[in-house]
């Protein structure tokens, strides 16, 4: 019954279903679906003005058609728009220490066996680096397992 309908439908289901691919991707956001909605779309434009009459442009040669595309819109996407998350300020709120990163500071207790305290903000945290004496100027250079990772100015 489905497949009478879309065969009945001839080009225009590659836009009915292009719209709803458009409409998945409205309801559910993350740029993915949009890029095989608009192939389905552009299918449809070629299929109704440029290829009418043309026996090799059967529903196979469009399932081809939009298969490789889809794909190229989703490569060229990717090139276009690189998610790069490492700057975003979403990351921060999910790792608190990533804040720090870079920002310079004087012990506040000695880094002994490899751990120590610094004041960040109205804050102490765990350091760890080399052993240094209080007092000293330390730049902070990453943070693991809830202690910031620090190297002596």
């Amino acid at each position: 019954m489905i497949l009478q309908f879309i065969a009945d439908m001839g080009a225009w289901s590659w836009f009915i279903g292009g719209l709803i691919l458009l409409i998945g991707e409205v309801i559910i956001p993350g740029t993915f679906l949009v890029w095989f909605g608009l192939a389905a779309i552009l299918i449809g434009t070629v299929t109704i003005v440029a290829l009418p009459e043309i026996n090799w442009w059967s529903w196979k040669g469009q399932m081809v058609a939009f298969g490789l595309l889809s794909l190229s819109f989703v490569f060229l996407a990717k090139r276009m728009f690189p998610s790069d998350h490492r700057d975003d300020e979403a990351a921060k709120i999910n790792d608190p220490l990533r804040r720090f990163l870079g920002q310079e500071a004087v012990l506040l207790e000695a880094i002994e066996n490899g751990a120590g305290r610094v004041r960040l903000g109205d804050t102490t945290w765990r350091v760890r680096g080399e052993d240094l004496p209080v007092g000293t100027q330390i730049k902070v250079t990453g943070a693991e397992d809830g202690a910031l990772l620090v190297v002596p100015l």
